[in-house]
């Protein structure tokens, strides 16, 4: 199937800046629509049953998804571009994209964390770690359990050569994400000591008003968080709430931000 002839009209003016870095095609090819979550090859055939399904299980919001994964499909071209005007043109028709779908998408969207966390990495690789952080510290705060947020975020406070910021931010990570092994590998190398950092603890009395005749115990005090930077959000509840099916963990120790890599 010829994916550049698709869609076309709904996204072009995005891209018309970046026309010369984007010269290669602005539609993903087919190996690089493989690089890409399942949802996107769906939005691109409409006629299929997977776009149907797709559509179903998104809802309305389905239908800018495109816009996400072209964004995603340009961070991946860039990385393996050398610096200069060539990258910066792709990293801007990604910055493109994902304004796009994050303004016409539901605020409640459940993708939201995961694609300011994206646009963040796009803005670090652009050079501008303060607009970086900003988006990095949102993902977190609408979603706690976003561990590759976390990482991103350690990584752009060490690369400014705050590593105690770095070690903060990755063990604050791991309270609400204790098995994520990419978590525990980065506060290693970080300095962290062992044991890991212990982990929130759900409130139980909950469940316990639920058992007929018992009488709630009390609920114990959760262990302090790691305290992110100034500039972070405020603190997470200690029972998040409940988020849709989220992608499997990925990440590797030479490329983090990568969608299918092990973890």
């Amino acid at each position: 199937m010829n994916f550049s002839r698709i869609l076309v009209p709904a996204w072009l003016v995005l891209l018309l800046p970046a026309a010369t870095a984007t010269a290669a095609g602005f539609a993903p090819t087919q190996a690089e629509l493989a690089a890409l979550p399942a949802y996107c090859a769906a939005r691109l055939n409409e006629q299929s049953d997977a776009f149907k399904s797709w559509k179903a299980s998104m809802g309305g919001d389905f239908l800018h998804i495109h816009h996400y994964c072209f964004a995603l499909n340009f961070m991946n071209r860039a990385r393996s571009m050398s610096s200069g005007n060539d990258k910066q043109g792709v990293l801007g028709a990604a910055m493109g994209n994902f304004g796009y779908v994050l303004k016409h998408t539901q605020p409640d969207f459940y993708l939201r964390p995961e694609i300011l966390m994206n646009r963040g990495v796009t803005q670090s690789m652009q050079g501008r770690d303060g607009a970086a952080v900003s988006d990095l510290l949102k993902a977190i705060e609408m979603d706690p359990k976003l561990p590759r947020a976390y990482i991103a975020l350690a990584d752009l406070y060490a690369k400014q050569k705050n590593h105690s910021k770095a070690l903060e931010t990755v063990t604050a990570g791991l309270r609400h994400n204790p098995d994520t092994k990419s978590l525990q590998r980065r506060y290693t190398e970080l300095g962290g000591k062992l044991p890991y950092p212990e982990p929130l603890q759900p409130v139980a009395a909950e469940a316990a008003a639920s058992t007929p005749g018992a009488s709630p115990a009390p609920a114990e005090p959760a262990p302090p968080v790691a305290a992110l930077p100034a500039a972070a959000p405020a603190a997470t509840p200690v029972t998040p709430a409940a988020q849709p099916v989220t992608e499997p963990k990925i990440g590797s120790p030479t490329n983090p931000y990568c969608r299918f890599c092990p973890d």
